[in-house]
């Protein structure tokens, strides 16, 4: 073989293994942001009242609206719990939640002015559960007297109590979101691998035939 003939040889050897490497990139890239969007737990768009607002008249219900669809995996409704406290931490809430949509609702009977604290829970629609929290403040004008001096008897601690948990573990705050970050994480590697595995295995391939060629 001529050294041209050997040159150009070379030249498809490394033209092929460069495509190779690309599409061994392109591969990993597609794996990653085909599996990202399972990590997605909902997020909170909008709430009444709205977080860090102060309202002078007490509202009947606090409204938490999501980004997405909130599941609801047991019949009686108990995989989404929200609590709201006042500023002594006595329960508000006087019923259980209700989901329509995005959209998750609770009755309250609001009682001194100060500072409530709302605390959610749900089964986002990837199907992990996320919670967190927001507060609002109630001024009711001078002189007014509260919608409800004493606390009302609470029907989210009854609700929260029997709240299904996938992963059976208990209520406490951001532990199934955790747990569900750290399946998807496995997810993702698990798909990036076999990747991985697959391109290297195309390069070789694309290897043998350019040197069966030459």
């Amino acid at each position: 073989m001529t050294p041209r003939g050997r040159d150009a040889r070379r030249g498809g050897a490394r033209r092929t293994l460069l495509a190779g490497i690309g599409a061994l990139g392109l591969a990993l890239a597609g794996a990653v942001g085909a599996a990202a969007p399972a990590s997605a737990h909902n997020v909170v768009v909008g709430s009444t009242p709205e977080a860090g607002s102060t309202v002078t008249q007490a509202p009947d219900s606090v409204d938490i609206t999501f980004d997405d669809v909130v599941l609801n995996l047991s019949a009686d409704g108990s995989s989404t719990v929200v609590s709201v406290t006042d500023p002594a931490g006595a329960e508000r809430a006087t019923g259980c939640p209700t989901t329509q949509d995005r959209t998750v609702s609770v009755p309250v009977s609001l009682g001194p002015a100060g500072t409530y604290t709302v605390d959610w829970r749900i089964v986002s629609a990837d199907g992990h559960p996320t919670s967190g929290k927001f507060s609002f403040t109630y001024d009711p004008p001078a002189g007014s007297s509260p919608a409800d001096p004493a606390s009302p008897a609470a029907g989210s601690a009854a609700c929260g109590a029997s709240a299904a948990q996938p992963d059976g573990q208990d209520a406490g705050a951001g532990t199934g979101a955790d747990e569900g970050g750290a399946s998807d994480l496995v997810v993702v590697l698990g798909i990036a691998g076999g990747v991985v595995v697959l391109a290297g295995a195309a390069v070789l391939v694309a290897l043998r035939v350019a040197r069966r060629r030459g």
